[in-house]
């Protein structure tokens, strides 16, 4: 199995972040953990950042085009990170604190920390990609339609207040 095409990090990548996990530093069907299960794990955490940036209205999958090269390379290593913290807890060894704020004492503890500081970073708008919508495309000003679908008067319309019989003299 190979990752889906919304994944942006690959089983090298894992390899060069915990590939001593295994004796021969390359992940296979025969190790632990296999190669299905790195990339599904690869799978997973895309998944999960994908659907972060849909919500905050970027276009998913980041593409590879020269205005997004940038975005894309840091989420490469964000996918590694965050699938390397879950390949990390398959292994008996020690317990994490998953919502510490600084590295950790351990891979494990950095690799999620690192990885849950990019999910708050795509939260707080501070990644630069092409955006599927604007931020500001849902807001509205004045009235638009009803519920029954029908056009609603303004809430506010030019010379509201105007009074029958006088001039403006702001009109010249």
């Amino acid at each position: 199995m190979a990752t889906s095409t919304n994944t942006y990090g690959t089983s090298t990548g894992i390899e060069n972040l915990i590939g001593d996990m295994v004796l021969s530093r390359a992940f296979t069907t025969t190790t632990f953990p296999t190669l299905l299960q790195v990339e599904r794990q690869l799978d997973l955490t895309a998944a999960n950042l994908n659907r972060e940036l849909q919500a905050a209205g970027f276009a998913v999958p980041v593409s590879t085009g020269a205005s997004d090269d940038i975005a894309r390379q840091w989420l490469v290593g964000v996918n590694e990170m965050g699938a390397c913290a879950k390949l990390l807890a398959m292994l008996p060894m020690t317990a994490i604190a998953p919502d510490i704020e600084d590295g950790g004492a351990n891979r494990m503890e950095f690799f999620q920390a690192e990885y849950n500081k990019a999910l708050k970073d795509i939260r707080d708008n501070r990644l630069v990609a092409t955006r599927a919508r604007g931020r500001m495309s849902a807001v509205f000003s004045g009235s638009q339609e009803d519920s029954d679908g029908n056009d609603k008067l303004p809430l506010f319309k030019r010379g509201a207040y105007d009074t029958p019989g006088t001039r403006s003299l702001t009109d010249s």
